[in-house]
């Protein structure tokens, strides 16, 4: 239901600000690119082209996608075990809700590998439904679309508050939170020119946080490393 409604709001954006794009321009992005928040992002750059090089577009997709690198690696552990081809499609599908997924299972060996396959294939799937389906109602339906892209931002939200409702999980959300929120303090006060920076730098005070307490964190009842 996430990834249909957060789908559906991408798609109706898309059409609605960039111009000549349809239900075939979502349908091909989503399948893809399938990282939904690069895919919001990208109708800002598509629809305002001469304000973004090239270099200035990666450096904001490596920005906006870095943390499925964290993901990767607490993941790697699991993937190295299966066939290749179901390594790749796996690494490549990776998104957050897929990852909360597959990072809170207790399925272990084969029983893994097929759940986060089918996880993996099905949220690709309602991700480029939802798209396509948003693209198609958003070339009939006009109305103003200010506000739709915080459908990303409801759905991390609604992810973290699934996870906090196991006790484990709920002092690195302090930190993840508690992190970011000294980030963009400090970017707003010491370098205001400069806010869309405090991304990076959020997520190097969360990696440096909890490895300095990792120790504690895996000595709790049910603690992960």
């Amino acid at each position: 239901m996430g990834y249909i409604s957060m789908g559906i709001a991408f798609g109706i954006l898309l059409v609605a600000q960039v111009r000549n794009s349809d239900a075939s321009t979502a349908a091909l992005m989503s399948f893809t690119t399938i990282s939904g928040s690069m895919q919001f992002a990208a109708v800002e750059i598509l629809s305002h082209a001469g304000n973004y090089t090239i270099l200035l577009t990666a450096l904001l997709a490596l920005l906006i996608n870095i943390r499925y690198a964290m993901y990767g690696i607490s993941l790697v552990r699991h993937f190295r075990n299966y066939p290749w081809y179901i390594r790749c499609y796996l690494t490549w599908s990776l998104t957050d809700e897929t990852y909360a997924l597959e990072s809170s299972t207790k399925f272990r060996g084969k029983k893994r590998m097929y759940y986060s396959l089918l996880v993996s294939l099905f949220d690709h799937c309602y991700w480029l439904t939802g798209s396509v389906l948003g693209a198609a109602a958003g070339a009939f339906i006009k109305f103003d679309t200010t506000g739709i892209d915080f459908a990303m931002t409801a759905l991390f939200i609604v992810v973290l508050v699934d996870l906090l409702r196991d006790k484990n999980n709920r002092i690195p959300g302090l930190i993840g939170g508690a992190s970011t929120l000294l980030a963009l303090i400090f970017f707003v006060i010491f370098l205001p020119g400069t806010v869309n920076r405090m991304l990076l730098a959020a997520m190097a005070l969360i990696i440096s946080t909890l490895l300095l307490l990792r120790k504690k964190l895996e000595s709790q009842p049910g603690g992960q490393s």
